[in-house]
């Protein structure tokens, strides 16, 4: 018998109503239900399938935005850098930045210097100094693979590493759900319900199960990224008029080429990031206009050739070569639509833009990972003026450490007895790393699986070391129901080196016991992933065939 996952949401009323489970879609859902709304999300795919899973992995304080003048953004996204800092300390790491500076640059030394002091004393709490301009030869000390050739010297700045945007993401959902937000993955909407002209609710359909749930509220919020503008089409709102812009965005995965984030000047103007993360070399962005099918997104060859080629430039004895690329991703930006700019011009703050009759609807605009909570903040103030009832914001003061802890009584890191915890669990200290750096507070709930039942420590991969307490925990108690959120969104294992070559069939059949798959669904569900894999590997394709034609 199939369980209806939808029957505790059927023909209920809720205050607001969240369509989509991206990071600011999981961020309103957590805001509303810590100010006592009731709360519906409901995400056609996986939490974090979209823009979320996609980005930079950086929370960040937005330096080029000096550029536009934009200082009112720049010192929003520093303001919400260091609550996030607090707030998610298991995920969140300070990186330190070199911004190198070549003969005939656009951006001079002097200009590097003064934006950077500006950016300094822009940081909340901070008094400036610790930004800056380094000389030539201390930028090669810190990073000998630079091209030292017209090299003048080089800024000097923090931001923060998001070691995993899937987990932040899920750490909102997961806090909403305990504060009564009924939440759901792979429930789709296909209609909206009107009470007249006025737009009263959805019908959601059960992914999964082609079960059909109707539900109403009072506010609707159109959180689906680069997919607002198809939502509001669906929903009537558009009246032919585009409220968000889609660019896209291409990273490629390299091995490691520095142990500092560089940031640097592209010969096309453009910045470009080689981030150190886990064992790679995370490269990126591009920023180009698309208009393509936003489920199927993947980097082609000629930006995969255009990340490469900037990248030899500045790292010339790298000798990196397409070969080189473990894997790449594509996501699209859901920037507000800003009539005849160029993409990188278009301004990236946020906007709640109101909608409907009565203004019952919000559409998410310019979401920017590092803001996300200060625009759930703004549009949740709009909903409680709506519905007319809701206590003050909380989420920046309870932490995104797996236990909605009071931040005030927080520690820097969270703080772990490595070998009283390796003796009581019998567990490796890479292990315990990997599961307060996946977890935070909450990573003893993993490993208690494994008192009663030892076997749960076993690995699930040999290239990784999460465990198969991790997988039961995910299905359990994370809402993964698929092979793919498992391995791409639950744990890190499908973007490691090994992109779960060696271990995604073990994983199917264990899981296939844990949820009561038959063989067909065990086989699809392989395919699914394969096919999510294939697509970090698209751009091979292009260079096959050219290859071929030569």
């Amino acid at each position: 018998m199939r369980r209806q996952r939808l029957a505790g949401i059927a023909d209920r009323e809720f205050d607001v109503l969240v369509i989509g489970g991206g990071m600011a879609g999981a961020g309103i859902a957590r805001d509303a239900a810590l100010r006592g709304l009731s709360v519906a999300l409901v995400e056609k795919q996986d939490f974090a399938f979209g823009t979320t899973s996609r980005s930079s992995k950086l929370i960040h304080g937005g330096l080029r935005y000096l550029e536009l003048f934009d200082f009112g953004l720049v010192a929003e996204s520093l303001r919400e850098r260091e609550r996030l800092r607090r707030m998610a300390p298991h995920l969140i790491r300070p990186l330190p930045f070199l911004l190198p500076v070549y003969r005939g640059a656009k951006r001079g030394m002097i200009q590097i210097r003064v934006g950077l002091t500006l950016y300094d004393l822009l940081t909340p709490g901070r008094r400036g100094g610790r930004y800056g301009g380094i000389s030539r030869e201390r930028a090669l000390a810190l990073e000998p693979g630079l091209d030292g050739t017209d090299l003048k010297g080089a800024g000097f700045y923090f931001d923060d590493l998001l070691l995993n945007p899937e987990r932040l993401c899920l750490e909102n959902v997961l806090s909403a759900r305990r504060h009564g937000a009924e939440v759901y993955n792979y429930a789709r909407v296909e209609e909206f319900l009107r009470d007249g002209s006025r737009i009263a609710g959805v019908t959601v359909r059960d992914v999964l199960t082609g079960e059909v749930a109707r539900l109403r509220a009072k506010v609707l919020v159109n959180a689906t990224g680069p997919w607002i503008d198809d939502v509001r089409a669906l929903a009537g709102l558009d009246g032919g008029r585009r409220i968000v812009r889609t660019t896209k965005g291409v990273h490629l995965l390299l091995p490691r080429l520095t142990s500092h984030a560089v940031y640097v000047q592209a010969r096309d103007d453009r910045m470009f990031f080689v981030i150190p993360w886990r064992a790679f070399s995370l490269v990126g962005t591009t920023d180009t206009d698309f208009t393509g099918d936003l489920d199927r997104l993947h980097a082609t060859a000629e930006e995969v050739g255009y990340l490469l080629a900037e990248t030899r430039r500045v790292f010339p004895r790298a000798r990196i070569s397409p070969a080189d690329v473990v894997y790449t991703y594509a996501g699209v930006r859901p920037l507000t639509y800003e009539e005849g700019k160029r993409s990188w011009q278009v301004s990236r703050a946020h906007k709640v833009i109101v909608e409907g009759e009565g203004g019952n609807v919000l559409s998410l605009t310019g979401v920017k990972l590092t803001c996300y909570r200060q625009q759930a903040e703004e549009a949740v103030d709009r909903i409680s003026a709506l519905v007319k009832r809701g206590e003050p914001v909380r989420t920046h003061r309870l932490a995104l450490d797996g236990l909605d802890t009071e931040i005030a009584l927080l520690e820097a890191r969270i703080p772990v007895d490595a070998a009283a915890e390796g003796a009581r669990y019998a567990v490796e200290p890479t292990l315990l790393e990997t599961l307060v750096e996946t977890y935070g507070r909450r990573y003893r709930e993993v490993l208690d699986r494994t008192l009663q039942r030892p076997d749960l420590k076993a690995r699930l991969c040999p290239s990784n070391p999460d465990i198969v307490a991790q997988l039961a925990h995910a299905v359990e108690a994370e809402a993964a129901v698929s092979l793919t959120d498992v391995l791409l969104r639950r744990t890190g294992i499908g973007t490691s080196s090994c992109l779960g070559r060696d271990c995604a069939e073990g994983i199917a059949a264990r899981m296939a016991g844990l949820c009561g798959w038959d063989r067909a669904r065990q086989e699809r569900e392989l395919a699914a992933f394969w096919e999510e894999v294939a697509l970090g590997q698209r751009f091979r394709e292009a260079e096959a065939a050219g290859e071929k034609r030569a």
